[in-house]
């Protein structure tokens, strides 16, 4: 009978190694994971100090078109013929973004540091999401704050220094913006809505400049409804009563409360009886004269915007999503028409957010 020998062999040490190598990984894994992490928290508060920075900007620009340019005693708005062609001291603009940056900390540095070369002065687009460099009549301002070669030296790592990288650069960039105003305030509006269809029509920035008829409600030109803001019938009584002989009486506090966007009010269109538009037409001929733009021939005045994809009469109530600032031209008795062109590009004192219907308010909001 044979027997079957079994050498066993010496297998002592064998599973160091590999937990040498396991740990080596895990350990490797865990740097990268601290260095990955502090580099991401450092871009998050990058990303703050651009979100402040391009804001407190943008709202110095819009304090600009809210002051008349003279931020010291801030008396009176700038008018909007001199809006179009304005040129703020993108000085003063920048410095409050530097100012912003300074406040605040990123990484390991305190007081950050943005380059006037990484601040953007010019116009949003929204449609495209695109800002283009520009001085004349800016609304936006975009900010890049750094942690790298060029501002404020890049963040020190901890662990990736055994793989020979020291150093990483970490950037974020924000874009503010003054857009479509939000928030009209009392007796700011007068008792007349446009559709958004008729910008719609129109096409984007294609309205401008453009003529709109508010009476009568029937005319091709016309895509409008009035309202009396307070009551869910904007009925014609209510309209000349309540607010156009209250107006009248009392031209110093109209009688109309602050609007925003979001909020629902009665629309109305139809025929206004000769009371009623002897009424509109008498505010017409004082506002002209006393609205403070420098034209009697003019009534400038801020209209808000309803939701709505048609002209018909709205006879409902509707959803407000923006306001429009027009030039009331012409109220005529004799032929009952109410004539006027809705303006672009002019910043009123207000919170933006609202939708694209010329008027833009002066509080800005992020959008990049």
């Amino acid at each position: 009978m044979k027997t079957i020998k079994i050498k066993w062999r010496n297998e002592k040490g064998v599973v160091a190694p590999l937990v040498a190598i396991m740990l080596s990984v895990l350990l490797g894994a865990v740097a990268l994971a601290i260095d990955v992490g502090y580099m991401m928290n450092t871009r998050t508060e990058l990303q703050r100090i651009a979100d402040a920075a391009a804001l407190a900007g943008a709202r110095t620009l819009g304090r600009l078109y809210e002051c008349n340019a003279d931020l010291a005693s801030c008396t009176q708005p700038m008018p909007y013929e001199d809006q179009l062609n304005y040129e703020p001291d993108p000085a003063v603009i920048k410095q409050a973004s530097i100012e912003m940056g300074l406040q605040n900390r990123a990484g390991d540095k305190t007081g950050i540091t943005i380059s006037e070369a990484d601040i953007i002065i010019g116009n949003w687009d929204g449609a495209a999401h695109t800002l283009t460099a520009n001085s004349i009549s800016p609304d936006a301002v975009r900010v890049t704050a750094r942690r790298d070669g060029s501002a404020n030296g890049p963040i020190t790592l901890f662990f990736a220094r055994v793989l020979g990288i020291d150093t990483a650069d970490v950037s974020a960039t924000a874009t503010a913006a003054l857009t479509g105003e939000s928030t009209v305030g009392p007796g700011k509006v007068i008792p007349v809505g446009i559709s958004y269809a008729w910008y719609l029509n129109k096409g984007a920035n294609n309205f401008c400049d453009q003529p709109i008829k508010f009476y009568p409600s029937n005319d091709p030109e016309s895509c409008a409804g009035w309202t009396t803001f307070f009551n869910k019938n904007a009925a014609e009584s209510y309209l000349r009563k309540d607010i156009l002989e209250e107006w009248l009486n009392n031209p110093s506090t109209p009688p109309t409360p602050e609007v925003k966007a979001g909020e629902e009010i009665a629309f109305t269109g139809g025929t206004l009886g000769n009371q009623t538009f002897t009424a509109f037409y008498n505010l017409w001929d004082y506002m002209r004269k006393n609205d403070g733009d420098g034209n009697d021939a003019i009534w400038t005045a801020m209209v808000p915007v309803y939701d709505s994809t048609s002209c018909e009469n709205p006879n409902q109530k509707m959803k407000v999503i923006g306001f429009s600032t027009v030039e009331i031209t012409n109220v005529v008795p004799p032929n009952v028409e109410i004539t006027a062109t809705v303006k672009c590009d002019n910043v009123v004192s207000g919170r933006g957010g609202g939708a694209p219907t010329g008027t833009k308010g002066s509080i800005p909001g992020l959008v990049q």
